[in-house]
C-alpha cells in the first residue's frame, strides 16, 4: 500500500445477508417449547408486518430485515406477549421467550 497515491481499496461485497430477528418460544409452566405459535413482526416506522410460525423446536425467525425498530407479537392458545423497541442495528437473537397467561 502506498498512502501517498491516495488510492482506495476496490472491494465490493455482493449478497451480504441483511439483518435477522430470531428466538425460541416456550411455556414456563409446562417447561416445553410451543409449536405453532403465531409471531408477527411490525416495522415501527412503516407499519409493515411479517409473520412466522414457530417450528417443532419452538424456534422462529425473520430474515432480510432493514435497519430499524420493530415490535414483535407472539400468540398461542389465548396467550399473548409483545416485545417492543427491537433494534436491528445488529442481528438479534431474543433467546428463550416465556409465553404464559
Amino acid at each position: 500500500m502506498h498512502p501517498e497515491y491516495n488510492a482506495k481499496p476496490r472491494v465490493y461485497y455482493l449478497n451480504i445477508p441483511k439483518k435477522f430477528v430470531a428466538g425460541t418460544v416456550y411455556n414456563p409452566v409446562e417447561k416445553e417449547v410451543i409449536i405453532g405459535a403465531a409471531c408477527t413482526l411490525t416495522d415501527s416506522d412503516s407499519g409493515e408486518k411479517s409473520t412466522a410460525t414457530t417450528d417443532g423446536f419452538g424456534d422462529f425467525g425473520f430474515e432480510g430485515l432493514k435497519v430499524g425498530t420493530f415490535s414483535l407479537k407472539i400468540e398461542s392458545d389465548g396467550k399473548m406477549k409483545t416485545l417492543d423497541s427491537i433494534s436491528t442495528e445488529k442481528d438479534v437473537n431474543l433467546g428463550d421467550i416465556p409465553l404464559s397467561q
